[in-house]
């Protein structure tokens, strides 16, 4: 192991261990849409939307099985057996179908053929009705799940749509009352399966989009869509890493209409669950009485602005989550939407307030206990799909515990309880296979299909009666995915009460893991374990809005500065780089206690590395990886064919967040100063798109690009070198924006000559927010911009005197947050001005009191680097604020003394020149000495 010195942040890189730092950023682009920046972005044509989905899709749609009944057999796993018997040839006779505008006219024809279909599932053997209405919404408009994100995504007409089984209520509109959905085409060749092309693409798009909603909907671990092209038919099956499709048949043909009911059939019919195939056992709706003890609990505890949280509380859901270190699974209800990931292949990150279900099983039903006499607390629970090649994020929680205390812990939130679900049912999968003799499966993770086909492929509903254990059934294993957490659980509450390796003793009851993927393994092999997902749930104590939900932006630029400090403590104290600072990673909290230490907190390590612990290392058995210390999926043989992991992480951070030298330089190595210019780039984007600039909207789309690299990068060093921004009536804000754009462009690698980066560093950075925070500010409230999310914003409000009621003595501010001194952690701004701010000062004044030089501490550091912010050109510079003297003092110095200039060009004497970047912080010096 090689240990060197990172040239921009003097910090020592430890080379040789797996997802740290000394490990260049991967290139593999994923597979991203593009985001909405205008209205115009989420238009259906919209250019960059179409490359964004076929982006998306690329590589990511796959044949699978060999004919459709081993595409029904394996992927849609059926508690009852088919055993219809009925004739169905003829049913599709009268469907006629028609291409183009004329399509529709088709439709009726065509549902009342799926109609009786689905006829039979409601029999007389049946212990409940199975049968899912039929209805044509192909004029209906169907928008984005939440309402809060329908801005953020072009709407959907879905041609023909299923209702749950047994549902007889169907809201047009909705998706919580679609189970799958069909799209008909005119013709054959609009199958877009076997063909290239972007008619295809767009075809295919709106199976996705379609699927990726239904997903979101109803927490789906999977969704099923039908294409019918012409006669030709596709059953499609979608998850968070890719799309499998059936072979096609043709309606015409005797004995298809069979194979579209047998696939229904099994669709209404899932092993695990009361609703269909792709459901998660975990999750469940909030029924109207969870509604109620939601609302009331809420009330109960005066949570602060509840009322805004519950305007969608009938799409809020019951989930367990797995807690990996007790092995329990406990309740949660999720009651608002705070953010979602809307890419389909992808993590599909879903972050929800929500509250443990205190209440328990009794009667049938969920009461309160009565133990629990206050309510209880709301908190943020986030679910994601994680590649396999990544660690798990507990695991990076569990570092943060270990090597942060309570005390010391500050911008970075606390888990409470969670885990990766996908590797508990990995290993109970595996050891079922174990207990089945199917032990040189399980340890090298191949599938049964590779080797010999499980029973359901051979054509049974469930697997084969000699195999199956009594421990196994159906029902017992049903209980298993219930609440056995606060609520007690129904029947198996005490069995779970063990550690991180408990293993129920039932049988798994699926032939493959339901909540981490395996369909790259099913259909081309084990060799490409690496695409695949993991599902995990983990709850953080600190509740947080979206960072765009600021109330003022003196509340904006402490929780950004806030975080920052967190993303310090975290690199400095637990040896972990955040690697994707963006918008939706910052949370402001929602309700600001007296003794909270801070507003701001950084959060979602999907994408962060950390350097092993050496102390664990050391005594990790023999032929443990370091992979596997970090909770990296391996497979545990060698997989012949194999690609490196390595190579098949995705690149880290969000695009129009990401680091110049992070687009430009390939193999780059990924550090802190990326990570601080992200800060800076998330904070120009919410200042750009939800503040009165003056610039209109067409701003957003100037700096952030998408697509290109070279291009989103240069068009972010355009900005840098540009006029700066200000805002009206808000100076303390345009003075961070003003030296933040300084500080960023300054570090920036450059060919120029005799230019060298100078190093972006923690304590430059947050000694410009703290700054800031410490002018005098405005209170006159200015309008929002028109975008996408407009809302008032507030400037940052004036700095009040001290009192005697302040503790500590210095005065502050009613929204400044206290800040106790750390060891090795710079403490945030907490005083009117440091002694380094009155230095910096005293080139201002030619005589005055201590007021005085408070007056002007800001002014000397705004005018001394005013010129680094001008562009030659006709374009004038900024005006400077009444009495820069320092400014003059600088002009007249360099008027005076001829000194060359930072170019090497001496400077006659006489009327000064505008000044350049590259100039003033020699003329900064110059004028200290000159006072």
């Amino acid at each position: 192991m090689s240990i060197s010195t990172c040239n921009f942040c003097s910090r020592s890189i430890r080379s040789g261990f797996s997802g740290m730092a000394s490990q260049s950023t991967p290139t593999s682009r994923r597979g991203e849409q593009h985001p909405a920046k205008a209205r115009e972005d989420i238009k259906r044509d919209n250019p960059a939307q179409i490359d964004g989905w076929a982006n998306e899709l690329n590589g990511r749609v796959l044949q699978f099985g060999q004919d459709p009944d081993e595409f029904i057999d394996t992927l849609l796993p059926c508690s009852t057996p088919y055993d219809l018997e009925n004739d169905l040839d003829g049913v599709f006779t009268d469907y006629k179908p028609k291409k183009g505008k004329a399509e529709k006219e088709s439709y009726p024809e065509l549902v009342e053929g799926l109609r009786t279909i689905v006829e039979p599932f409601d029999s007389k053997t049946e212990k409940r009705n199975r049968t899912p209405l039929v209805i044509d919404t192909s004029d209906d408009r169907h928008n984005f799940p939440f309402n809060a994100f329908v801005k953020h995504h072009h709407y959907t007409r879905p041609d023909i749509s299923f209702g749950f089984p047994g549902e007889k209520t169907f809201i047009r509109g909705s998706w919580q009352h679609v189970s799958m959905v069909v799209e008909a085409k005119g013709h054959e060749e609009d199958d877009p399966f076997p063909r290239k092309g972007l008619k295809n693409v767009r075809t295919v798009e709106q199976l996705a989009k379609n699927a990726r909603n239904l997903m979101l909907a109803h927490g789906l671990l999977c969704s099923f869509v039908v294409g019918i092209y012409g006669h030709i038919v596709r059953l499609v099956r979608f998850d968070h890493t890719c799309a499998l499709v059936s072979k096609a048949f043709d309606l015409r043909r005797s004995g298809s209409a069979k194979i579209l009911q047998r696939f229904l059939w099994h669709f209404v019919h899932p092993r695990i669950g009361d609703t269909v195939v792709g459901c998660d056992p975990t999750v469940s709706k909030l029924d109207k009485a969870s509604q109620e003890w939601v609302k009331k609990q809420l009330e109960k505890g005066d949570t602060v602005g509840w009322e805004k949280h519950v305007g969608e509380l009938d799409k809020g859901r019951r989930v367990e989550v797995y807690d990996e270190k007790t092995g329990r699974c406990i309740p949660y209800l999720l009651y608002h939407l705070v953010d979602v990931n809307g890419r389909l292949f992808s993590r599909a990150t879903m972050v929800w307030r929500a509250m443990e279900d205190t209440r328990v099983w009794k009667g049938g039903r969920l009461i309160d206990d009565g133990h629990h006499p206050k309510p209880p607390k709301p908190q943020i629970l986030k679910e994601a799909w994680r590649q396999l090649v990544r660690t798990a994020e507990a695991t990076f929680y569990d570092r943060i515990d270990s090597r942060i205390s309570d005390e010391e812990r500050y911008g970075v939130p606390k888990m409470v309880c969670g885990g990766d679900i996908g590797d508990f049912e990995l290993r109970w999968w595996e050891e079922t296979g174990k207990r089945w003799g199917r032990e040189e499966d399980a340890e090298d993770g191949t599938p049964p299909a590779e080797g010999r086909k499980p029973a359901s492929a051979r054509g049974s509903a469930t697997r084969t009666s000699t195999k199956r254990s009594k421990k196994s059934s159906t029902s017992s294993s049903r209980l298993l995915f219930s609440s056995i957490g606060s609520a007690g659980g129904p029947a198996v509450g005490e069995e779970a009460e063990s550690s991180h390796g408990y293993i129920p003793e039932e049988d798994f009851p699926f032939d493959y893991p339901q909540h981490q993927t395996y369909s790259w393994r099913l259909a081309q092999g084990t060799k490409e374990w690496h695409r695949e997902r993991s599902h995990m749930r983990i709850v953080i104590d600190d509740v947080g809005r979206p960072l765009t939900e600021f109330t003022c932006t003196h509340e904006l630029v402490v929780a950004v500065r806030d975080a920052i400090i967190g993303h310090r403590l975290l690199w400095e104290k637990a040896d972990i780089l955040h690697r994707d600072v963006s918008v939706g990673n910052i949370l402001i909290k929602d309700e600001k206690k007296q003794d909270d230490k801070f507003t701001g907190f950084l959060h979602d390590f999907d994408y962060s590395s950390m350097v092993p612990d050496p102390a664990t290392a050391t005594d990790a058995p023999e032929g443990v990886s370091t992979d596997e210390l970090l909770g990296v999926n391996v497979p545990e043989a060698s997989v012949p064919g194999s690609v490196d992991p390595e190579s098949q992480k995705e690149r880290t951070g969000t695009y129009y967040f990401m680091a110049i030298e992070i687009l430009k330089v390939p193999e780059i190595i990924h550090n802190t100063h990326h990570d601080l210019e992200s800060f800076y780039w998330v904070l120009l984007w919410v200042i750009v798109r939800h503040t009165n600039h003056g610039q209109g909207e067409d701003i957003c789309n100037d700096i952030f690009k998408y697509g290109n690299d070279k291009d989103s990068a240069s068009a972010k060093r355009d900005w840098l070198e540009s006029v700066m921004l200000e805002i009206p009536d808000n100076k303390p804000l345009s003075y961070l924006l003003k030296e933040l754009t300084v500080l960023v462009l300054e570090h920036i690698p450059t060919t120029r000559r005799n230019a060298t980066p100078i190093p972006l560093t923690y304590e430059a950075v947050l000694d410009v927010f703290d700054t800031a925070l410490a002018m005098p500010g405005s209170t006159v409230m200015t309008a929002a911009p028109e975008n996408l999310d407009p809302r008032p914003i507030r400037a940052l409000p004036t700095r009040r005197a001290a009192s005697a009621s302040d503790a500590p003595a210095h005065s502050k501010d009613d929204a400044f947050p206290p800040h106790p001194s750390r060891p090795h952690i710079r403490a945030p701004f907490t005083g009117p001005l440091t002694q380094k701010m009155l230095k910096r000062s005293a080139a201002c004044l030619d005589e005055g009191g201590l007021e005085n030089l408070k007056t002007a501490a800001s002014l000397c550091s705004d005018a001394s680097r005013m010129n680094k912010r001008r562009k030659i050109g006709d374009m004038g510079p900024p005006a400077l604020p009444p009495g820069a003297l320092a400014e003059e003092a600088m002009e007249t110095t360099e008027a005076r003394t001829g000194r060359p200039t930072s170019r090497g060009q001496q400077e006659k004497p006489g009327p000064s020149k505008r000044g350049t970047r590259s100039s003033s912080r020699l003329r900064e010096q110059m004028a200290r000495k000159a006072t």
